[in-house]
């Protein structure tokens, strides 16, 4: 071959190789733009005002004066909205007391927690967007064997115990003995310690207990051996609750939940004082409280 060929063949041979280059750098840039879309898709959350509402309710049973349960829907022993920000890293977790006085459909005023046994979860839904007037985009609700297994699964949660607590209440099938300290708590003791509520501000002082362990739960819930247990815990979802919340939700909330230290998560509780045994609500306060929430989602 002459030196002219030879010249031209190392040409066709390089240009070959450098369209080659070419074309796999555009399949993995091609990829790896595929791969973002989809993970956006799965990761992001329709939300008004941007944020998304979800409703968690714990859900107590009725029991005979014997401690036996009753066949029949339970009040709404836990109340909380959990708000996640969709642009942002925003998590917050409002606490609505069981106590708290609100307005039935009916035009009577009463406690919040009867509205489960008596319209269901749409009704639930409805009176506490009407109190905190936020849309509530979704919900979840757990019977207390699903609290107790998730808890045992993940290993347990470890929780600081600010007082003594000591309580045995035979008609609600539950007790506590609790020293001051710190406790690495299975999910009996969790259970016991979140329903405890036997001191000066009652309710008040439980919601105040039931932040501090959604805090450590989601801190267990992001570590690496927790992986391992998300079988088991989608079982226990599946078995144990009820939501509307769509696979790629629980992706997205799941995501957002994961990348935050429990220290990241705003909580309060809803504005309000006592009147009597319940708890009256304090429509500017909860206004102000909503209202820097959908600040921070916008920042």
């Amino acid at each position: 071959m002459s030196e002219v060929g030879e010249r031209m063949a190392r040409q066709d041979a390089n240009t070959q190789h450098s369209n080659t280059g070419r074309i796999w750098a555009i399949v993995i840039i091609g990829a790896v733009v595929a791969c973002c879309v989809l993970f956006s898709h799965y990761t992001s959350l329709p939300a008004e005002d941007g944020l998304f509402n979800v409703l968690i309710l714990g859900e107590d049973l009725n029991y005979t004066r014997e401690g036996d349960v009753v066949s029949a829907p339970g009040r709404m022993d836990t109340i909380l909205l959990l708000s996640v920000a969709k642009n942002s890293r925003q998590v917050s977790l409002i606490s609505i007391p069981r106590d708290t006085l609100v307005r039935f459909p009916s035009g009577s005023r009463r406690r919040i927690n009867s509205s489960f046994a008596e319209g269901g979860v749409d009704l639930a839904r409805q009176l506490v967007s009407d109190l905190v007037g936020l849309p509530v985009h979704r919900h979840v609700t757990v019977d207390f064997g699903g609290f107790v297994d998730l808890v045992d699964v993940l290993g347990g949660v470890e929780i600081t115990v600010d007082r003594r607590m000591k309580y045995v209440d035979r008609a609600g099938s539950y007790s506590v003995d609790l020293e001051p300290g710190v406790y690495h708590m299975d999910g009996e003791t969790a259970l016991s310690f979140v329903r405890y509520r036997q001191d000066a501000l009652g309710d008040i002082s439980r919601t105040v207990r039931q932040q501090e362990f959604v805090k450590a739960l989601i801190r267990e819930a992001a570590t690496f051996r927790a992986i391992f247990a998300y079988p088991k815990i989608l079982r226990i979802v599946d078995e144990y609750s009820d939501t509307d919340l769509t696979t790629r939700e629980m992706i997205s909330v799941g995501w957002r939940l994961r990348k935050l230290r429990s220290g990241m998560i705003d909580s309060a509780t809803l504005p309000g004082r006592f009147k009597g045994a319940y708890w009256d609500p304090d429509t500017e306060g909860i206004e102000a409280l909503v209202r820097s929430l959908q600040d921070s989602a916008q920042k």
